[in-house]
């Protein structure tokens, strides 16, 4: 688990964090691009091009209490990735202390969410819903369906979906606001999301929800994507009821760089309003 690469400003110990990141190098499950597993290092390396004050909110984020607990194991098997998820956000949480998790692909969400269980907003191009997919019902395109299952398909919502398969749409998945409709007006998702998070919330990013003109390098590129601003008006919403975050399905060989950078700062905006709302 150790790294000799952490986070920017992830100078705290363990004992006196608020936030802890880890990463996942994961991606025995994709089904087009490889290489997910190399993502945490490379979202390290884009953090040390980024200043430490968050200017949006003003908060420095030096003094924010982050500590970087470096990679888990690298496993070949779901199952077993999935367990030790659960049990390192397990620690996190049962410290009282905010998981901040990179990926991987987006089969690493579910250790997460089997622990967290609270509501969970996807930020996806697919919603996921497979029941399985080539054999596995811990594929990165069954991750709604295995959320659903231990929180509620009516806790579960999805923002940016663009691709959905005929045997999700039959089974009905969980409740969605498809990229189209939330670049046309972002009215109803924040209608919604404000109603939604009312409770606690576990925010999970698959990068293949943003278009590929701000994130090239993801497993699955989706055209007609989000604007990465989407991220301002979920948190906006949360009421300071964010209990957990992930981003996932960064794929570095594919990238041209902008991609981890866009990861590392959204997990700056995210300590960066946790600060704010928690004042």
């Amino acid at each position: 688990m150790p790294s000799p690469l952490k986070f920017c400003d992830s100078s705290d110990s363990y004992e006196d964090s608020k936030y802890v990141i880890f990463g996942v190098p994961f991606d025995s499950t994709v089904s087009f691009r490889s290489g997910e597993k190399f993502a945490p290092n490379e979202i390290r390396k884009a953090s040390y091009n980024m200043e430490s004050y968050a200017v949006y909110r003003g908060i420095d984020l030096k003094n924010s209490g982050i500590f970087d607990m470096g990679d888990i194991e690298e496993y070949h098997r779901s199952d077993e990735m999935i367990e030790e998820v659960y049990s390192i956000v397990d620690r996190i949480v049962s410290d009282r202390k905010f998981p901040i998790m990179m990926g991987g692909e987006h089969s690493v969400s579910n250790g997460a969410i089997k622990r967290i269980k609270g509501k969970v907003i996807f930020i996806d191009a697919h919603t996921d819903y497979r029941d399985s997919y080539l054999g596995d019902r811990n594929s990165h395109a069954c991750v709604a369906r295995r959320a659903a299952e231990v929180v509620g398909k009516e806790n579960v919502v999805s923002i940016g979906p663009r691709s959905i398969s005929k045997e999700e749409m039959d089974d009905g998945p969980q409740k969605y606001f498809t990229s189209f409709e939330v670049n046309e007006d972002k009215t109803r998702l924040k209608a919604f999301l404000k109603g939604f998070c009312n409770s606690p919330v576990y925010l999970s990013i698959d990068f293949d929800g943003f278009d590929p003109a701000y994130a090239p390098g993801v497993g699955t590129p989706e055209p007609f994507g989000l604007n990465p601003m989407i991220l301002m008006d979920i948190l906006e919403t949360t009421g300071g009821n964010l209990v957990g975050l992930d981003v996932n399905e960064i794929t570095p060989t594919f990238d041209n760089g902008n991609t981890s950078m866009l990861a590392a700062r959204i997990i700056q905006e995210v300590v960066s309003y946790l600060e704010t709302s928690r004042k």
